[in-house]
């Protein structure tokens, strides 16, 4: 099978090991990063976190069977208060952080050392919700987030949450997000002692290959490549790709809403002090601009009102 063009949105793809109970999945991120960040500049510890917990976000959603959405969220008392990092069951994503003014302050530009985890994070937790539109069911794991690294505390998760040995690791740039996380299942019920040994055996040399991968091939190595770097010698199958994108909810339907449900009078001051009036999404920090024309031109239509994001 060929592989997909580089420089797409994104995309992910399952593999699994013909004859032990390994599965594991890949993501790689490059336009859809970027253009989730096109109206947010974080200083470069920040972005990368964020990175990670994009691509996180992913890899979870890819091991599980449901229809929603699923929401990673850090919260603790570091210098990023809140990350939040949503993923769809058709692979849709949208994050934001929210940090304090000592992030910024003391960014990594032109530090020797950059700030670590635990700086950037503190004490406090990770939770991850998944929201199913099939059940209007509701679950929720949360762990403290102790491990260096968010690829640890992940790790944590799936060991206290799904009880499955799972091992990842995730790496964003600027340019691109990646990542890999692979994850021992239940074994068959007729394994028998010999078999369930030699699985062990592989398990254990999946994760010493995984730990050991360059970033640089992480960054730039195809799919196909890395799963021969993990399985080794071992049979294995590549499942075909599938995409991954940037969609945040906004628009600008939903933003004439919003104006419209605050009211004419109120928008009109607005517009008579500042000159135009400014809808950004909290989410993806895109900017809608409404001059004198536009605010005329939405009070002439009719629509039903949304409850409001952020007026400036």
């Amino acid at each position: 099978m060929p592989e997909p063009a580089a420089g797409a949105e994104g995309e992910l793809r399952r593999f699994i090991f013909e004859h032990h109970p390994i599965r594991g999945f890949w993501i790689r991120l490059d336009s859809a990063w970027r253009e989730l960040r096109s109206f947010q500049h974080y200083p470069p510890a920040v972005e990368t976190l964020l990175g990670e917990a994009v691509g996180a976000a992913l890899l979870l959603a890819a091991t599980l069977k449901f229809r929603g959405t699923l929401t990673l969220q850090l919260a603790g008392d570091g210098g990023v208060k809140l990350l939040v990092a949503q993923c769809t069951h058709d692979f849709n994503v949208r994050a934001v952080a929210r940090t304090d003014e000592g992030v910024h302050e003391g960014s990594d530009e032109g530090m020797h050392e950059p700030l670590t985890f635990k700086q950037l994070v503190g004490d406090g937790r990770l939770t991850v919700t998944i929201e199913s539109e099939e059940r209007s069911a509701r679950y929720q794991g949360i762990v403290s987030l102790e491990g260096n690294s968010l690829a640890q505390c992940l790790e944590s998760y799936f060991a206290t949450s799904e009880q499955l040995s799972t091992r990842l690791v995730l790496l964003a740039d600027s340019a691109c997000v990646s990542g890999l996380l692979i994850q021992k299942m239940p074994a068959a019920s007729n394994q028998g002692e010999a078999q369930a040994a030699v699985s062990q055996g592989v398990w254990e040399e999946a994760q010493v290959q995984l730990q050991s991968l360059e970033p640089s091939l992480l960054r730039a190595g195809s799919a196909r490549q890395l799963l021969q770097r993990i399985c080794g010698g071992e049979d294995s199958r590549l499942f075909p790709s599938m995409p991954v994108r940037f969609n945040c909810r906004c628009s600008g339907a939903r933003v004439a809403n919003v104006l419209r449900a605050l009211g004419s009078q109120e928008i009109h001051d607005i517009l008579s002090e500042q000159g135009a009036v400014t809808v950004t999404c909290e989410f993806c920090g895109r900017p809608y601009r409404y001059d004198v024309i536009d605010v005329e031109r939405l009070f002439s239509q009719a629509a039903s009102p949304e409850t409001p994001q952020s007026l400036n």
